[in-house]
């Protein structure tokens, strides 16, 4: 993040005005002395019907084993992905409770994998705003957790009406999982296109195997 990206600071988080600041294409993060809303300059995102990253066989047969669900508990994806120690790390306290103001209001959702026995082993969260859904972090505790949520996500949103999975800053792991490069000019006129979209509500509660088709024909 640069300086030069920091739009808006405030003193406090306000879930009730967060749906408008979305739409806006900012987003969030602590600093020392508050909280700064940010505009990339340069955008991760996935344009869903661009997308055509096939979903790798290894992450699929996760589903032998394992289920994704929607929306089952997203505070607690919340709270896993704050645990994790990551350089920059930004989900404290405050977020937390932000977040959950979000999840109160129908605006945080999330993709969950979860074992036989419904622990939680990956997954992620975001906020659905028009058209965009805005991803704000993942997590994984077995290997490939995380991307199977992401192709979870994809495909869901894809049905549900979403145009574009965005990333926010651009990374070395984002690319990766098929997450492409946008200006922040080209980036507000997706925004312009996506804010009357009105997509369908997500749905809650685990996926069969059927609703995935993770890797389509052949």
């Amino acid at each position: 993040m640069t300086i030069e990206e920091l739009v808006a600071l405030s003193a406090s988080l306000d879930p009730d005005d967060a749906g408008r600041l979305y739409r806006l294409g900012i987003f969030p993060m602590p600093l020392a002395d508050g909280y700064g809303w940010f505009y990339p300059s340069t955008r991760a995102v996935i344009v869903i019907d661009e997308w055509s990253l096939r979903c790798p066989r290894s992450t699929e047969q996760l589903l032998r084993t394992y289920r994704v669900g929607i929306d089952i508990d997203p505070m607690a994806v919340v709270i896993s992905c704050a645990k994790i120690p990551r350089p920059g790390g930004w989900i404290d306290r405050t977020m937390i409770e932000f977040y959950r103001g979000l999840n109160d209001r129908g605006l945080l959702h999330s993709v969950e994998v979860r074992g036989p026995d419904d622990a939680l082993v990956g997954g992620l969260f975001g906020v659905g705003v028009g058209g965009i859904f805005v991803g704000e972090s993942m997590f994984h505790q077995v290997p490939n957790a995380s991307k199977l949520a992401l192709f979870t996500l994809v495909r869901v949103a894809s049905n549900l009406g979403y145009r574009v999975v965005d990333g926010q800053w651009p990374t070395d792991h984002l690319a990766t999982l098929g997450f492409a490069t946008m200006a922040s000019t080209q980036y507000a006129k997706l925004l312009v296109a996506c804010a009357p979209m009105e997509p369908a509500p997500f749905p809650t509660g685990f996926l069969d195997r059927g609703q995935l088709r993770l890797r389509g024909p052949g």
